[in-house]
């Protein structure tokens, strides 16, 4: 018989939902209620916040475009059936918010249910609470922090988790 409670990993997932919604500023989010959320183990909490800036300042991020490669910090541009990404929002230990950019994909094929949408995997150290779908209409660019996201051609949807989904989204 094991004994369970001397296990030795820890618990990460949000325990409420932050009603993640776009900022009241142009190229900012918000949570409009308080999160309360687990990062290996330990609890913590970010109360309702407006106006939270939002950038991507992981790994660099390379998309294929006229004339090469670009570096596109976290964003992309819509292809010729337009495109569509989902990004996770996590927190860490102090509340702050950081951004992963999951895989590009093309929205008609999506819409048609040939692909799927995936969700990014959390990094160690950050508790995942909330997805930011953004599609794109063809020839749109969206950079994090950088694009509005009620901007022409820009389409977001936030979804509330408690962890990274293991399916991903088929429409």
């Amino acid at each position: 018989m094991s004994d369970n409670l001397s296990l030795s990993s820890g618990f990460t997932a949000g325990l409420s939902s932050g009603g993640w919604a776009e900022g009241t500023n142009a190229n900012t989010i918000q949570n409009a209620n308080t999160v309360t959320f687990v990062i290996d183990g330990r609890f913590y909490s970010k109360s309702a916040t407006d106006n939270i800036a939002i950038s991507y300042s992981g790994p660099s991020v390379y998309q294929a475009a006229a004339g090469g490669i670009q570096n596109v910090n976290g964003g992309f541009t819509g292809g010729v059936n337009g495109s569509t990404r989902n990004y996770l929002i996590c927190l860490d230990t102090s509340g702050a918010v950081s951004i992963v950019p999951g895989p590009i994909v093309d929205s008609a094929e999506l819409a048609a249910g040939r692909v799927a949408l995936m969700f990014p995997d959390a990094p160690a150290g950050v508790c995942p609470v909330a997805a930011l779908r953004i599609a794109l209409t063809a020839g749109t660019t969206f950079t994090p922090g950088s694009t509005d996201l009620s901007a022409s051609g820009v389409t977001d949807t936030f979804y509330n988790l408690a962890t990274v989904p293991a399916n991903p989204l088929t429409a």
